[in-house]
């Protein structure tokens, strides 16, 4: 009788400590190898447009408790970019190398199977994509269809086979996601056949006309003629345009006194003239350096169907298209492709 009454004892502990509410807040600690000095990662939440920064001290450690609405699937920062799914009551564990986060990031504790589940997903869209997004966007209507069917019925059934585990919350949201990635990849494709078809090799370029020019006066694509024209579109505020710099002026290097110009755009507003102007004097830029007419919105960038930069392009001496998406200055791919010029 009193061995049963223990066990009874027992059972009545266990269920108690079993039925603990759940937290209001989620916990994020982990630990990054190679870790960059200064460097904080970023939470951004898609939905809101809200961010946050978490320290990472000098060993590479880190830890927030973060007090959430609803679910969210961040996207996360610290140099390269990964998901991060959290909801209140989840106490996750992130480690990586910074060196190498995607294939290095595991994750361990109560959000493990979510995230392990979005880290999949990740590698199979990146599958999908190929290493050219643009020809999976171009295939014929019957290939595009086959391929992404059977990327969304993958999802699908792995998500169904996982639901136990997931929740049916998190599996229902990842559905409406896949749904509405299929919705956005046919419009994609029905896009991209369309710019294959204006923006072929060989095609006339579309046009700009009296662009302001920083040495003085104004430019128009007709003036570039009788040279193969290498464009590169910008922004001062572009982080990436900015990296590209370095490597835009050793090109320009190696083929100076070549048959090609080297043109950059800048969509900067015309309020912030003296921003661009200061920057090419900081930066030491060559080449010709032009100032958009109307930002992003300026017709040559809508007719090149230029939605983020930069964006690299290469027209031939006659004006017509060679590349409407050409490799950036950091890709050994351009030398190459330069050099298979006639210049």
């Amino acid at each position: 009788m009193k061995n049963l009454f223990i066990l009874g004892l027992m059972a009545l502990l266990v269920s108690c400590k079993q039925e603990q509410p759940p937290k209001d807040y989620a916990v994020i600690h982990g630990t990054i190898e190679n870790p960059k000095e200064g460097l904080k990662l970023r939470l951004y939440n898609p939905e809101t447009s809200e961010s946050m920064s978490i320290k990472v001290d000098e060993n590479g450690q880190f830890r927030d408790t973060l007090k959430l609405e609803l679910p969210v699937t961040y996207t996360s920062v610290y140099g390269e970019v990964f998901n991060l799914y959290l909801k209140n009551d989840m106490d996750v564990e992130i480690n990586f190398d910074a060196d190498k986060i995607s294939e290095s990031i595991v994750y361990k504790g109560k959000g493990k199977a979510e995230n392990d589940f979005l880290k999949s997903k990740s590698k199979q869209v990146l599958n999908l994509f190929g290493k050219d997004y643009k020809i999976y966007l171009g295939l014929n209507q019957a290939d595009f269809e086959a391929r992404t069917n059977a990327f969304v019925n993958k999802i699908y059934s792995q998500l169904e086979e996982q639901q136990a585990v997931l929740g049916a919350d998190f599996v229902d949201a990842e559905k409406k996601k896949i749904d509405a990635f299929k919705k956005d990849m046919t419009v994609q494709h029905v896009e991209q056949l369309k710019i294959n078809e204006e923006l072929a090799q060989g095609k006339p370029s579309p046009d700009f006309q009296d662009y302001l020019n920083y040495d003085g006066g104004t430019t128009s694509l007709k003036d570039l003629k009788g040279s193969y024209v290498y464009i590169d579109v910008w922004a001062t505020w572009c982080v990436p345009c900015v990296y590209e710099i370095p490597f835009l002026k050793e090109v320009e290097k190696e083929f100076h006194g070549k048959n090609i110009k080297f043109v950059s755009i800048s969509v900067d507003r015309k309020a912030d003239e003296k921003k661009w102007r200061d920057m090419i004097k900081e930066k030491e830029l060559g080449g010709v350096q032009l100032l958009a007419d109307n930002e992003t919105s300026s017709k040559f960038m809508t007719d090149y169907y230029i939605y983020g930069i930069p964006r690299f392009i290469l027209l031939d001496p006659d004006g017509n298209i060679v590349s409407y998406d050409a490799p950036r200055p950091s890709m050994p791919e351009l030398k190459d492709l330069i050099s298979s010029l006639d210049i």
